[in-house]
């Protein structure tokens, strides 16, 4: 998938709120639940190529964002250009490296569940063809391999399969990602992506008090938009930038009602 393509984006919507200064226009910061907190977090995760590829040298990425990371879109190009002779390794492990998690998955971002091993091949067990035999005081031999030993009762080959009519183990089923916080959590997140939790109006008066608010009606509220675009362009502020919220979701602009998409 292409990153930060909305046609390929299989993910539910969800909102947040911003919380925007009436006469700067300027984003303080965001009030949002798990989903969102959940999203910034894997960042944490995903393999520096990952980043190159999908958010520091995309075609989306803004030239002057280009400058700022100029160290890691040299690394980047240069296995890009180098000649495949020279490479031990396929280069798209560094250019496009995959990555799992049981905790968390996420479409845009690609982060995937891991693959299902596969169950090991029950043992397989055979008996000499004289097992019924009533010729015979001793018990027959069974063996795991087929036609290469005798029976010590018989000396016939031990070559005939044992049939189990157990009911076969039920297959595993694969676990449910959860995330990493709670869904009772609420949370603020700051322009540089601070993420504080939110339990008390103390912390909120804290949080103004160190944003330099004097009162609360010098804010609003605003629901805004994040698409899939808007995911890339955080994970991207997040490498160049200590202004993320305003980077992409430009409060001096007409606020979008859309929703924000989610994995």
């Amino acid at each position: 998938m292409a990153a930060g393509d909305p046609s390929e984006s299989k993910s539910k919507p969800m909102t947040i709120t911003l919380m925007v200064t009436k006469k700067g226009r300027k984003i303080m910061y965001a009030e949002a639940g798990k989903d969102f907190v959940d999203l910034l977090f894997s960042f944490l995760m995903i393999p520096t190529g990952a980043i190159a590829k999908q958010a520091l040298v995309s075609k989306g990425t803004k030239e002057e964002d280009q400058t700022k990371t100029c160290c890691i879109k040299n690394l980047y190009d240069s296995v890009q250009n180098l000649s495949p002779s020279l490479l031990k390794a396929d280069k798209e492990i560094l250019l496009d490296p995959k990555f799992f998690s049981v905790t968390y998955t996420n479409d845009i971002l690609r982060i995937q569940s891991p693959p299902r091993p596969q169950p090991a091949a029950p043992p397989r067990y055979f008996m000499c063809t004289n097992f019924a035999s009533r010729y015979h005081s001793h018990p027959h031999s069974i063996s795991t391999e087929c036609g290469t030993v005798t029976c010590s009762s018989c000396g016939s080959l031990v070559n005939r399969e044992l049939k189990f009519v157990d009911k076969p183990p039920e297959p595993a089923k694969d676990p449910v990602p959860t995330g990493y916080v709670k869904k009772s959590a609420n949370f603020v997140i700051t322009d540089d992506l601070s993420v504080i939790p939110v339990n008390s109006t103390a912390a909120i008066v804290q949080l103004w008090n160190k944003l330099d608010v004097k009162e609360p009606t010098e804010l609003e509220e605003r629901n805004v938009t994040v698409g899939p675009n808007e995911v890339i362009g955080l994970l991207r502020a997040a490498m160049v930038s200590t202004t993320a919220l305003n980077d992409v979701f430009k409060a001096g602009s007409k606020v979008s009602m859309c929703k924000i998409y989610m994995a």
